[in-house]
């Protein structure tokens, strides 16, 4: 017993159920999680890559191609070079996410270098600082994401944009569009750096915020079917699994003890628990009854097998048939109260004078015998008496008592059965008038047998006129 409620506690469904919804919705929540993040770092990203197209395009727009060479040489000693650079900054200006805008001219080479053209990392100022003016034209190495991506740069048509993030710039998203003169070829690089660190730490706190808000909405989600789940399922499952744990079943006591433990339980559940509790129930109530009715049983098999002991003793059994005789009947009958319910069957055997004239008296004895015999298994749980030559007759008390219109419907069958098989011997073919009375009216046991008679012969009359002899 210690063993089944130390193996019970571990896999108890009562724990088992909220512990799994829980950590499935943890696992969902987080799946949710994960999705939304990286679904907004997409669509912050395809953002600024537009954003970045546009101004590249702006920014090609307000360039000669054909005139790289002349802003290099002459930059800041050129108005429309000043004007260009101006520009820029109001573009600046207008995309506050701008980190870096610049015009570089990338060549083929080990390291990748590149030339500046227009570079605006510094506030705008006129006139401009000397370090800005010193800037252009000067040649270094190139950084990434270019450096890694010179072939691109150099040989195609088609912008291209990369994300990195940096301990000093943050999160970028790099951008550059070619620059091509009137032939196509390609003269230098327009490019644009977008800082998307504020707006990753924006998605972040939309993820984290949503995160906090489906937690705690699914937590009382959760509560609420958890309790709902302990009050309506668990906790009933777990009183019954506990309450059938305890169980006994070697004595009547103890059978009771588990009813009673049940119906303490109170279950009234109109779903699936309702309908096992009260299978249970119903299951322990049949078991009780069927145990008293099983000892009822036992009890009567001794007192019939003392009587039967007690009648043999004193010679009150019938030689032939081995069934009680007409003493015992009338001991048996003088026994009955007034207050007892019973029914009297009496049995007439059919023609047994014929067999014995026709095919002697041994023969009359084989077919009294089978007779008897047909009688003692249709009533199987009841004395058998012959009180007669060719008369038998039966007390019917308990559980044939209350099966008696079927028992005697299956006797009257049997016999008709047995008469119908004309193949056999006439001996073997038993045929009896058969009569039955009950104490259901309150007539003493001489008129319910006086009631049982008239009517085996009533039943006696009609056989002989419907088939006559054999």
């Amino acid at each position: 017993m210690g063993q089944k409620a130390e193996k019970y506690r571990f896999q108890s469904i009562a724990k088992r159920l909220p512990l799994m919804f829980s950590i499935g919705y943890l696992v969902l929540l987080a799946f949710v999680g994960v999705i939304t993040y990286f679904r907004e770092e997409r669509r912050m990203i395809e953002e600024y890559r537009r954003m970045a197209d546009g101004v590249t395009n702006l920014m090609i727009e307000a360039l000669d191609p054909d005139k790289m060479d002349y802003y290099i040489e002459e930059n800041f000693s050129s108005q429309e070079y000043l004007d260009i650079r101006k520009y820029y900054y109001f573009l600046k200006d207008n995309y506050p996410d701008i980190f870096y805008m610049y015009i570089y001219r990338f060549y083929e080479s080990d390291p990748a270098e590149a030339t500046i053209i227009i570079d605006l990392d510094e506030e705008y100022t006129d006139p401009p600082l000397q370090s800005s003016v010193e800037e252009v034209g000067t040649v270094y190495t190139a950084p990434e994401p270019f450096a890694s991506l010179l072939e691109e740069l150099l040989h195609s048509r088609e912008p291209f944009f990369e994300t990195a993030y940096t301990r000093e710039d943050g999160y970028l998203l790099s951008f550059a569009k070619p620059v091509l003169d009137a032939d196509g070829n390609y003269v230098a690089s327009a490019c644009v750096d977008f800082s998307m660190t504020d707006r990753h730490k924006q998605n972040i706190r939309f993820v984290v915020t949503l995160y906090v808000i489906l937690l705690f909405v699914g937590g009382a989600l959760q509560l609420l079917f958890v309790l709902d789940l302990r009050r309506n399922i668990t906790n009933p499952l777990l009183s019954i699994a506990k309450t059938v744990a305890a169980f006994k079943h070697d004595t009547e006591e103890e059978r009771s003890e588990n009813l009673a433990a049940l119906e303490k339980l109170d279950i009234h559940a109109d779903n699936e628990i309702g309908i096992l509790y009260d299978a249970l129930h119903e299951a322990e109530e049949e078991s009780i009854f069927y145990l008293n009715y099983f000892k009822k049983a036992e009890d009567e098999i001794h007192f019939k097998d003392a009587q039967i002991s007690k009648l043999g003793n004193v010679a009150y059994r019938d030689s032939l048939t081995n069934v009680g005789n007409k003493t015992a009947f009338d001991m048996c009958i003088k026994g009955l109260g007034n207050k007892d319910a019973y029914a009297i069957v009496v049995m007439d055997a059919n023609d047994l004078k014929m067999i014995n004239d026709t095919y002697g008296h041994e023969a009359g004895d084989v077919y009294l015998k089978g007779c008897c015999r047909v009688l003692c298994e249709a009533f199987s749980h009841s004395p058998v008496f012959r009180t007669g030559g060719d008369e038998f007759a039966v007390i019917l008390k308990g559980r044939d008592y209350k099966k008696r219109e079927e028992l005697l419907n299956a006797l009257e069958e049997k016999l008709e059965r047995i008469w119908m098989e004309k193949e056999n011997d006439p001996e073997h073919r038993y045929s009896c008038a058969v009569g039955m009375a009950d104490s259901s009216k309150g007539e003493g046991p001489g008129t319910v047998f006086k009631m049982a008679d008239e009517i085996m012969y009533a039943n006696k009359k009609a056989f002989k006129k419907k088939n006559g002899s054999y």
